[in-house]
């Protein structure tokens, strides 16, 4: 758009003298004195800036993407932990002048490719293995530099070690919500116990990370 904006207003420029140099003199020259005189200098078209006001141009890409990312954290029952999770949906590269962000979708509707999230977690309280939806953006502008996520998943659970809360040697199930930005993250959740005797029958798990 700017730069047709620009060729209009140069266009337009450029033919304004050549308009008034075509137009017909009311008082005949002779050719002689038309000869000798001078030619009127022709002034030079002035050059167009650019219109701020315009939007910007704008590049985007979308396909389908796995994007895999992982992270360090430390939190219940699991206790210190490295976690790998594994995005699969549509894939968004958004580019416009110094800003780009780009994006994963992992929901199972068309808009986003039919995706879905795995995840696997091992700690020193036990390991997990999830499934669910998720986002995660990975922006670079003036204003803000990071990545940004949302997941939410089912989660199995089995301890083992030394777990916060509870016995090893249990399994549970439940449902898990984890939030990150700038590399940090939280996540929240409620585990029921599906198989084992003692500890705890229900846990509320919790933790906080840092992405790779």
């Amino acid at each position: 758009m700017r730069i047709v904006t620009a060729l209009a207003l140069s266009c337009a420029a450029v033919a304004s003298p050549l308009w008034a140099q075509e137009a017909p003199s009311p008082d005949p020259v002779p050719a002689a004195v038309a000869a000798a005189a001078p030619a009127p200098a022709t002034e030079a078209p002035a050059d167009v800036a650019p219109n701020p006001a315009l939007p910007a141009k704008t590049d985007i890409t979308i396909d389908r993407r796995n994007q895999v990312v992982a992270g360090l954290g430390f939190g219940g029952p699991l206790g210190a932990t490295f976690r790998v999770d594994l995005l699969h949906g549509l894939g968004a590269d958004v580019r416009e002048e110094k800003e780009r962000v780009k994006a994963v979708c992992a929901l199972p509707i068309p808009h986003c490719g039919g995706g879905f999230l795995l995840g696997a977690e091992a700690g020193s309280g036990g390991g997990k293995l999830s499934l669910g939806v998720g986002a995660n953006a990975r922006v670079d502008s003036e204003d803000f530099k990071g990545t940004v996520g949302v997941d939410l998943k089912l989660s199995v659970a089995r301890t083992w070690g030394s777990p916060i809360g509870t016995e090893p040697g249990l399994t549970y199930l439940g449902p898990e919500l984890d939030l990150s930005v700038l590399r940090f993250g939280v996540g929240l959740g409620v585990l029921w116990r599906i198989a084992g005797d003692g500890g705890s029958s229900v846990l509320f798990t919790w933790g906080l990370g840092i992405r790779l």
